[in-house]
């Protein structure tokens, strides 16, 4: 028996039910949980792309011109619970509401906020000490930048170190420690040079580079040891203005322990006044590791917290605060290996973080915020480039009894505001993106305000992956 055809006005609703539904479904997505941005700036390079060129007064050309990450946006975390630090968060810019922005959250509400020696520093009110504000473990392993290029397994250790003693001989792909040999030691300080992290496949030649001028000791070093039957220990050294942290991790068998030491070095600066002694051991442990056999080991020391890592596992994690805030503009951050007894370093490769500027280049900022209730302070990952809380300005025209506020922005031509019209005009945008011409003669009063914060109602969503381009370049990953 046959099952009688349905009418046709009953196939055809039942289509128009599911068409409803898929599109109320998809309006759910787009309004509630998840919604696709495109990336108007370079502000998160190189975390994000976003830029036709790289900022900061630096030309470009080749494949990277044109690449605009396109990422998800979780819209129900916003719904459910406020951002947390170092979320990435896309809102609608509260100086032009008509743009989308996307930064990094550092700052939140009721904290006061300073930015020192590229670190962020926070306190609950006037009367407390700043503590700094440390990144968890994946949040650095997604900011960390890749100081020199990898080619197969590490950097080229010939080309980026040098022999401080003999005995000492050096390729491309490892470093060989004879019993006697000198230092490993890194040609030139680590600087927040502006394309660390940069991959060479996007083509980014740098015809300046005026903005480098930082040494970066907040580094992440990792590579491969093999300690000879006779070795003592690896022994690596991290070097900054305020003195040198060495990392001892020694051979099975022998008389040392493993330890991590803060010492004057040959340039320890630090104020006395904060702690008499702030030179010594800050680790120690019965720990070592096998000789004729290759072991990865990983040191970083990254917001005063030092983590060591031998084969996967954690042997130490220290937070350390002893030596305060580093310089507003230091001048050293050296590496050096060194492996009495004999041994060989492979597959190396050294990241740092990101040396957060005070403000960007040619602007001011108070360098210290408070927060106000309901309010967040966000920053990009460019900091050389980024246009973000620290500077961010209200420009406030008043003529006769009207008043227009807009964001104060000396951009290029086309997106400065006010922009320059003939006949001594100017086009003026407010906050809310209405445009109003007026004559120069006719402004009674303007006044400048910074204005670094952005409420909770601007908040769009947590930016949660990369989607596209998958292409040249393959862009896909997760945003941490």
């Amino acid at each position: 028996m046959t099952e009688p055809k349905r009418p046709f006005d009953l196939a055809l609703t039942e289509q128009i039910e599911a068409i409803a539904i898929a599109i109320a479904m998809a309006l759910v997505l787009k309004f509630f949980i998840i919604e696709a941005y495109q990336i108007p700036s370079g502000s998160m390079q190189p975390t994000i792309l976003g830029a036709p060129e790289a900022k900061g007064g630096l030309i470009t050309s080749g494949a990277f011109r044109g690449i605009k990450d396109r990422v998800l946006a979780d819209k129900l975390c916003t719904l459910l619970r406020p951002p947390r630090r170092w979320e990435v968060m896309i809102f609608r810019f509260p100086l032009d509401e008509r743009r989308l922005y996307v930064k990094r959250i550092v700052g939140l509400p009721d904290e006061i906020l300073s930015i020192d020696g590229g670190d962020i520093w926070v306190k609950s009110n006037e009367a407390d000490e700043f503590a700094i504000a440390r990144k968890p473990d994946h949040i650095n392993d997604s900011v960390l930048k890749e100081v020199f290029p990898v080619t197969g397994d590490g950097i080229d250790i010939a080309r980026w170190f040098k022999r401080d003693g003999d005995g000492l001989t050096l390729s491309a792909s490892q470093a060989t420690f004879a019993a006697d040999a000198g230092e490993l030691v890194l040609r030139k300080p680590v600087v927040d040079d502006f394309f660390d992290g940069y991959d060479p496949d996007w083509q980014i030649p740098a015809t300046t580079q005026h903005l480098t001028s930082h040494a970066v000791a907040d580094v992440d070093v990792e590579a491969t040891v093999r300690l000879d039957e006779g070795a003592e220990a690896l022994r690596i050294t991290l070097r900054s203005d305020e003195g040198d942290l060495i990392a001892t991790i020694p051979r099975a068998g022998g008389d040392m322990q493993a330890s991590i030491e803060l010492t004057a070095g040959v340039t320890g600066n630090v104020n006395l006044n904060q702690d008499p002694s702030p030179y010594r051991v800050l680790w120690e442990a019965d720990r070592s590791i096998a000789a004729d056999s290759d072991v990865a080991v990983q040191l970083r020391n990254v917001d005063h917290r030092i983590v060591l890592w031998v084969d996967g596992s954690e042997w130490a994690r220290i937070d350390d605060d002893v030596l305060g805030k580093r310089r507003s503009r230091p001048v050293r951050s050296d590496i050096r290996f060194a492996i009495p007894g004999g041994g060989s370093l492979s597959a190396l490769n050294i990241k740092r973080d990101i040396f957060y500027l005070p403000s960007a280049p040619h602007r001011t900022s108070p360098g210290k915020w408070a927060i106000p209730e309901d309010h967040f302070f966000a920053l990009g990952d460019n900091t050389q480039g980024s246009l973000d809380s620290r500077n961010w300005k209200t420009l406030t025209y008043v003529v006769g009894d009207d008043e227009y506020v807009g964001f104060d922005f000396m951009g290029s031509k086309a997106d400065s505001n006010p922009r320059q019209l003939p006949g001594d005009q100017i086009l003026f945008s407010d906050i809310h993106g209405d445009e109003t011409t007026m004559a120069r003669t006719s402004i009674d009063e303007s006044s400048t305000e910074d204005a670094p914060y952005i409420h909770k109602r601007y908040l769009l969503g947590k930016a949660t992956a990369v989607f596209w381009p998958i292409f040249k370049p393959f862009r896909w990953k997760f945003i941490r």
